[in-house]
């Protein structure tokens, strides 16, 4: 569907443009190499350069948040945690320092003796920032996340929060699978088809769209079934994000 806008039905609010601070425009770099992703050896490269800058510019919550990231990237959980309290201290409104915590917080989780404690912590830095951000998808997903990574049923809210995430990001594949295996497994069979057929015709996720196709063919060949056997159809992770 389609729909015309004129322009007298937009308001467009007050624009403003500030300089960068000699911090911020020094990381840069690193911030767009961060984004665009790297792999095992790049990480190691790009989080060297951020320590460099970072020396320079200790007290910029910018740079300290992209050491975050880039420590993050190159799997040193607890340096990332670090720069990012850092940043936070001194400026709460840095979204990504919530994000890198986040993330680092929930690999250690992974090994951790007492996993429940472990999520407890590592879903605060994405319930912080949705406090601040309610329509930011990340900590919505990640709040999900938490409770099936312990092999615990998502609370009510959790999978609210999911439904949400999916409206946020609607071109967020892996999203809508979560999304239609935990409706398949709550009895939403209709809703589940629903967010599934989308994946299902996914052009360019070859292994996200057979699954998809896969659980959706069950839905209608099964009116009883309600998720028996839905983690052997999912595709690893590993899976998902070669294509990616």
């Amino acid at each position: 569907m389609a729909f015309k806008v004129p322009a007298n039905m937009l308001s467009i609010g007050p624009v403003e443009i500030a300089p960068l601070s000699a911090g911020a425009a020094a990381i840069m770099p690193v911030q767009v190499r961060s984004r665009r992703g790297v792999s095992t050896e790049a990480a190691q490269k790009v989080v060297a350069d951020a320590r460099i800058i970072a020396a320079r510019f200790p007290d910029d919550p910018a740079v300290l948040t992209a050491l975050s990231e880039a420590e993050f990237d190159a799997g040193n959980d607890q340096a990332a945690i670090a720069a990012a309290d850092a940043a936070l201290k001194l400026d709460p409104s840095q979204t990504n320092a919530y994000i890198q915590k986040g993330y680092a917080l929930f690999h250690l989780a992974e090994t951790a003796d007492d996993k429940a404690a472990a999520y407890k912590r590592a879903r605060a830095p994405f319930i912080a920032l949705n406090r601040r951000e309610p329509d930011h998808p990340i900590p919505l997903i990640y709040f999900y996340r938490s409770f099936v990574a312990q092999g615990l049923a998502p609370t009510p809210l959790a999978v609210d929060g999911l439904a949400r995430a999916a409206q946020l990001a609607p071109f967020d594949l892996d999203v809508r699978m979560m999304l239609g295996a935990t409706l398949i497994r709550t009895g939403w069979r209709d809703e589940a088809r629903t967010i599934l057929q989308i994946v299902a015709n996914a052009p360019h996720r070859r292994v996200l769209s057979d699954a998809a196709s896969r659980m959706i063919a069950r839905l209608d060949s099964e009116p009883k079934w309600t998720g028996e056997g839905l983690d052997a159809m999912m595709p690893s992770q590993a899976q998902a994000d070669e294509e990616k």
